[in-house]
């Protein structure tokens, strides 16, 4: 599998070079950050969602790019399905203008998102055809996120064949965790520097971790070759925006938002010190043994 992706992805490894030469000078030229996870719900949606609100609300241009073909859930969550004309299949292949397929979104008119094709074949979308793709929009952006589908197949060498950075999304789980370095192994055998590599750990329930049936974000990192980026909470802020299709971030007053804008800053270049998701103290946890 990893040498099928190897050999897919050479075909977008001379866009990453292009940038990096792009970097050294004033022009701009985005950032591509694929939000990958080994296996669906762990939340890649919703960090991409949130994340490129946030980096748009900081002034940056930002496109997303949601390449989970067949599904088709970034534009939903977003609330911009009703404005979608056409998705990346037509796009990718030359079939259909950028500008007739990416949506602006109304509340910021610098954030952008492309849906993905519904009924297209995975197999149809190549990992060269994305590479170029997004090579030719890197000059008009300042980040492109990709929403990447859950897995390794062949959705994924597309997801990660543009990729200048990637966000690993993890649960507290040991199998999430595992999946994490696999997933790491095979973005550094295929061009992505490891010091571009990050995890984000999603759903995080102190309770949980307290009565030791869910794994310590602390003990996570020790495991991890990967630097832990943020951690996010189980937050019913999230579940109730993703319900309303309204990105958290725009509730400025919730945990879960200024934890988006404090990740979006740190990608920015900004020096912020993580928010940590607070731990249950004895009181707390006695208090929920005792009231059982």
């Amino acid at each position: 599998m990893a040498n099928d992706i190897n050999a897919n992805h050479k075909a977008a490894a001379t866009a990453r070079d292009q940038a990096a030469d792009k970097a050294q000078t004033k022009e701009r030229y985005a950032k591509v950050y694929t939000i990958v996870s080994g296996k669906g719900g762990a939340g890649k949606t919703t960090v991409c969602s949130n994340l490129g609100m946030a980096l748009s609300l900081l002034g940056k241009k930002v496109l997303l790019i949601d390449s989970d073909i067949g599904l088709k859930n970034l534009d939903v969550v977003m609330g911009l399905e009703e404005y979608v004309t056409n998705d990346i299949a037509g796009c990718v292949a030359g079939k259909v203008k950028f500008s007739s397929a990416a949506v602006q979104d109304p509340r910021v008119s610098s954030l952008f998102v492309i849906a993905a094709s519904q009924s297209l074949d995975k197999s149809q979308l190549t990992p060269k055809q994305m590479g170029l793709f997004c090579h030719e929009l890197m000059k008009d952006f300042d980040y492109i996120l990709i929403d990447a589908p859950a897995g390794i197949e062949n959705g994924f060498a597309c997801a990660i064949a543009p990729a200048t950075h990637a966000l690993i999304v993890v649960t507290p789980e040991h199998a999430s965790l595992r999946n994490a370095d696999r997933i790491a192994g095979l973005m550094e055998a295929n061009g992505i520097l490891p010091k571009n590599i990050s995890v984000i750990v999603n759903k995080i329930e102190a309770h949980l971790i307290a009565d030791s049936i869910a794994l310590d974000p602390d003990e996570m990192q020790k495991t991890l070759a990967l630097p832990i980026a943020a951690q996010i909470p189980f937050d019913y802020d999230i579940i109730s925006s993703n319900f309303k299709k309204r990105p958290v971030v725009l509730n400025g007053r919730s945990l879960a938002a200024k934890i988006f804008v404090n990740i979006a800053r740190m990608i920015d270049g900004e020096k912020v010190e993580p928010i940590v998701v607070k731990k249950l103290s004895v009181f707390d946890r006695l208090f929920n043994i005792f009231s059982r």
